[in-house]
């Protein structure tokens, strides 16, 4: 019997595998940075010519694994946009955004202040590394800047919430006075002029990062708008795709052409940002054919992915409040040692997360029990 063909379909869970992965992969990369012995540390290292194939062809992989992630979160979001007034935007956006980022900022402050002081007991040194790191999670700085003399600690992992934040906002202005094309050319605009600004100066609040952001949530919004995803892509637009989005993106990072959205670094300016984002519409189909695939395995990734801003926030708190690096140094710097503290890391940031879950789904269901409870009496 000949089995049926899967077909992607919209549902509200389609997207909880990649976020699930890319949560695993940002906790894994971020560990390894810990490392000198870490894979693109020693791989770049070994590529000294052109004739050193293997080395390329791995980093080249892991590239545009990596640089294609935080686009595709981006999009993600453009994927289920709806419009709305600017106010009632405004009152979701930071409900769902805002104040799991200030409690973030908080929480990390106050952790950085214990574990300073505990591991060089001095309370004046830990207080004031606590409210540089406050300072600077208030002033939403995507990398360490330093003001008036006053050093400010970047935000950690949590720069996405703000630029997605930034981002929704912005496009939901423009979905209000805009459509079609004159929307596209809106978008091309404001996403420019974020790049621009990004090569002048630190931008607070993700300001050039969230207006980047505004292209990628677009072509998330225009894709679900003409169902790209469910209703496919004939095979000559597949090819023209291919020769225009996917061989210029591999051939950009087979040469070393490597981005950071956090770092404002696109070397080449607004075509590596278009190209990320194309390229990005390609990444998402892929991962929505391995929904075909049911196990505890894949469903345990897939509740990751469903409190992804969660795991980021808690992510940041144990990334921007606990030294790891005194720590890390302390063993030897091998791939063993690598995969054991990730393996760690990510079982401490789900395990929290989880945990915190079942605790607020607990007192929320207490708190409505006990309000028909005062009802009834």
């Amino acid at each position: 019997m000949k089995s049926e063909k899967f077909a992607v379909k919209n549902t509200a869970g389609m997207f909880d595998l990649l976020k699930g992965i890319t949560m695993f992969a940002i906790i894994v990369w971020h560990t390894s940075a810990l490392f000198p012995s870490n894979f693109v540390y020693q791989t770049s290292r070994e590529i000294n010519s052109v004739s050193q194939i293997v080395p390329i062809v791995v980093l080249t992989l892991y590239s545009i694994f990596e640089h294609a992630l935080m686009p595709s979160l981006f999009f993600i979001s453009g994927y289920g946009f709806r419009k709305n007034s600017f106010k009632k935007n405004l009152s979701k956006q930071f409900k769902s955004l805002m104040i799991p980022y200030i409690i973030t900022a908080f929480l990390t402050a106050g952790l950085l202040l214990c574990t300073h002081f505990y591991l060089y007991r001095n309370f004046k040194d830990s207080f004031k590394e606590s409210l540089s790191q406050l300072g600077g999670s208030m002033l939403g700085l995507p990398v360490t800047t330093t003001y008036g003399g006053i050093k400010f600690y970047f935000c950690g992992p949590c720069w996405f919430v703000i630029a997605l934040f930034v981002g929704m906002i912005i496009f939901n202005a423009l979905l209000a006075f805009f459509d079609n094309i004159k929307l596209f050319i809106a978008v091309l605009l404001v996403t420019t002029f974020g790049w621009l600004i990004s090569q002048i100066t630190t931008t607070p609040w993700c300001f050039s990062q969230g207006c980047i952001s505004v292209f990628f949530i677009y072509l998330g919004y225009y894709t679900k708008k003409h169902k790209l995803f469910v209703e496919g892509i004939d095979i000559k637009k597949k090819v023209v795709y291919v020769i225009l989005v996917f061989i210029p993106y591999v051939v950009m990072r087979s040469l070393g052409y490597f981005d950071s959205m956090t770092d404002s670094m696109y070397p080449l300016g607004m075509i590596t940002i278009a190209l990320n984002g194309l390229f990005a519409l390609c990444f998402i189909y892929a991962f929505l054919l391995l929904n075909r695939f049911n196990g505890i395995i894949s469903s345990s990734i897939r509740s990751v992915g469903r409190y992804s801003i969660y795991i980021v926030c808690i992510h940041t708190i144990d990334m921007m409040g606990f030294p790891l690096y005194h720590f890390a140094g302390k063993f030897e710097d091998t791939s063993l040692t690598i995969i054991v503290f990730s393996l760690i890391r990510v079982a401490v940031v789900c395990g929290i997360c989880f945990l915190y879950i079942k605790t607020k789904d607990f007192v929320l269901s207490k708190a409505a029990d006990k309000k028909i409870s005062d009802n009834n009496s």
